[in-house]
């Protein structure tokens, strides 16, 4: 079952919504596996998040999150002045979740440069990283509650 929802984005440059949805777009990716991975943490089961199918989707996430960052750049030259293109809720909506894409993306970087990849990543960092990102999602989610008033 699908709700329906209304959203009123405030901007300077409507244009920007796009690049906006793009984004929300793969925060989404990132609040379903956070989801089933704080599900499984609560219930104290086993860790099964994330899965080959979830890698899969963090791996074209982390794809299509760049070339939206690279769009990004290319029409307003860095995030503070494309936050800066938003108004009311939709800034704070948009600064939370630039916050939360920049942060998942810095951490795929790192995990990347390191030699072995994730088998050989600090399980420390990774933990530090992981719960930083899961912050995020809930302040995105939280600000786009706001957003729609729900």
């Amino acid at each position: 079952m699908t709700e329906e929802i209304s959203v009123n984005f405030e901007a300077k440059n409507p244009s920007g919504i796009k690049l906006l949805n793009r984004l929300y777009d793969c925060h989404l990716v990132l609040n379903d596996i956070g989801v089933r991975l704080d599900e499984q943490i609560t219930k104290q089961e086993e860790i099964t998040v994330p899965t080959k199918e979830d890698m899969d989707n963090l791996n074209d996430t982390f794809g299509k999150s760049v070339s939206t960052f690279n769009d990004i750049g290319d029409q307003y030259g860095d995030i503070n002045n494309f936050a800066n293109n938003f108004g009311g809720q939709t800034a704070e909506f948009a600064r939370k979740l630039l916050t939360e894409m920049v942060e998942f993306n810095n951490g795929i970087a790192d995990i990347g440069d390191t030699e072995g990849g994730l088998a050989n990543y600090d399980d420390d960092k990774l933990n530090n990283w992981v719960n930083r990102v899961m912050g995020d999602i809930v302040d995105t989610n939280e600000a786009f509650n706001e957003l729609i008033k729900k």
